[in-house]
């Protein structure tokens, strides 16, 4: 028996909670999960995690979206034995900060998302979505929509709720979905669309365009980070250059006039659904083989004692620094470089006192 704990965001709603939903719903036989496994995969950001079982092998598995490690993150690899990303993009970015990094793609469940009847003769509809409305290019789809100018065209957009920085987009043939749709919804909205349009600025990997593609429907894809790993099995894919990202560092900026382009020949050539050959290759199933492989086999640990993690983050104090956090008491005067327990951190940064001293 190989025991494992896979542990995350317990939401599958949420990006890493569909992840640790996808690879826990996917294990190969032979795999138990007991929270006393000598093998524990924390499926999140590194400082979210609250702690582990001593003697337990720590693994990290995690993604980031643009071509720079965001300072908070850097701090909390050492805290880790191995290190697990979803794309190559992931491991060139962070195998500068740890020395054992590997690349375990993500997946659809291939049985759910399955290739639908085309659908009715009616206006021809482009699909496009995700969480977040600039790093998903959805401003440049609205662009391209509008621009175009299609006499017999719509665009529907679904947008999470909690989308900060959705725009006001008021347009006749613009629909815009701001609920949170289940997975039945969810595909039945996709078996609407015509083609699916995805000009991700960023992606840690791309489930969205991923699910359209197994449901055969004609898929526009950018070539950024994450969707570069499987974006040959896109009928379209759009070139990038660079651009300034809203985080740190620089993301992927598609080519607005390559965008339209591809969704003038979609709208023109209307094509038939087809599952591509080769998706087999991106399914829960085979995500959660090469996981399991990537790992070590795990046995359970007896009488396992709980450990907190030992991170120290460097600071510089922007101001005179007296305060007493917890058991703790800091003193620092301005421009002094002190490293700090995260709790610390988050006190003193969200007050304006510190801040984080670049690695």
């Amino acid at each position: 028996m190989n025991f494992q704990s896979w542990t995350g965001i317990d939401e599958p709603k949420i990006g890493y909670g569909s992840m640790l939903q996808g690879f826990l719903d996917h294990a190969p036989a032979g795999v138990k999960f007991d929270e006393r496994a000598s093998v524990n995969v924390h499926m999140q950001l590194p400082n979210a995690v609250k702690g582990w079982y001593r003697g337990q092998h720590r693994v990290l598995f995690t993604m980031w979206e643009t071509d720079t490690v965001p300072n908070f993150m850097k701090p909390w690899f050492g805290q880790f034995d191995q290190l697990l990303v979803p794309c190559e993009h992931n491991l060139e970015l962070f195998s500068n900060y740890h020395s054992d990094a590997t690349v375990v793609p993500l997946g659809v469940d291939l049985t759910f998302w399955r290739k639908s009847p085309q659908r009715p003769d009616g206006p021809f509809r482009f699909h496009a979505g995700g969480s977040l409305w600039l790093r998903k290019g959805l401003d440049l789809v609205v662009q391209a929509f509008t621009a175009l100018n299609l006499p017999d065209a719509e665009l529907h957009i679904k947008a999470a709720p909690h989308a900060f920085d959705t725009e006001n987009v008021k347009h006749p043939k613009i629909t815009l979905y701001r609920k949170w749709m289940n997975a039945e919804e969810q595909r039945d909205w996709y078996n609407q669309a015509d083609c699916f349009v995805a000009p991700a600025r960023g992606e840690g990997f791309g489930l969205m365009p991923l699910q359209a593609i197994a449901m055969g429907i004609p898929t526009i894809v950018s070539e950024s980070t994450g969707q570069r790993d499987f974006m040959h099995l896109a009928q379209w894919t759009v070139p990038c250059g660079k651009s300034p990202a809203q985080t740190v560092g620089q993301w992927d900026e598609p080519n607005l006039q390559k965008l339209k382009l591809a969704m003038q020949d979609a709208y023109d050539l209307r094509l038939p659904r087809k599952r591509p050959a080769g998706t087999n290759k991106f399914s829960w199933a085979e995500a959660a083989k090469k996981l399991v492989a990537a790992v070590p086999p795990g046995k359970l640990l007896s009488n396992p004692e709980w450990e907190a993690p030992t991170v120290q983050i460097k600071v510089r104090a922007k101001r005179t620094v007296k305060a007493t956090i917890g058991n703790d008491t800091y003193i620092l005067a301005p421009g002094q470089i002190a490293s700090i327990t995260p709790g610390a951190y988050q006190v003193l940064s969200d007050s304006g006192a510190v801040e984080m001293e670049p690695s």
